[in-house]
């Protein structure tokens, strides 16, 4: 991957070799342009690529997403095996044994 270009010393990109994140370059003619990767390099040039930062930000919501859904699915697997118990015993919900129901010793 390309290293990102500054306003100063902007990279020469072609179409494999664009970093990733903002960055500055200059066109055919000679014009240094800015490619923002984020909401505030498009809003204002000078501020901080938070490119990176979304991107983490982005991964880690992304693990969180699927690690609860993998909780979510083992939730439903014992969810479904509990309810089909409970549906095979005879009377439709199992017997529980209570303090009054057992014979006093």
């Amino acid at each position: 991957m390309a290293v990102p270009g500054t306003r100063d010393q902007p990279v020469a990109t072609t179409p494999e070799t664009v970093p990733s994140g903002c960055f500055w370059f200059t066109d055919p003619d000679g014009t240094l342009c800015l490619a923002p990767a984020c909401m505030a390099r498009i809003q204002d040039p000078d501020a901080k690529c938070l490119y990176d930062t979304l991107t983490a930000r982005y991964d880690r919501l992304a693990r969180q997403m699927r690690e609860l859904k993998e909780r979510q699915q083992y939730a439903d697997i014992w969810w479904h095996s509990l309810r089909d118990a409970v549906d095979a015993h005879p009377t439709g919900r199992p017997s529980v044994a209570t303090r009054s129901s057992v014979p006093a010793r």
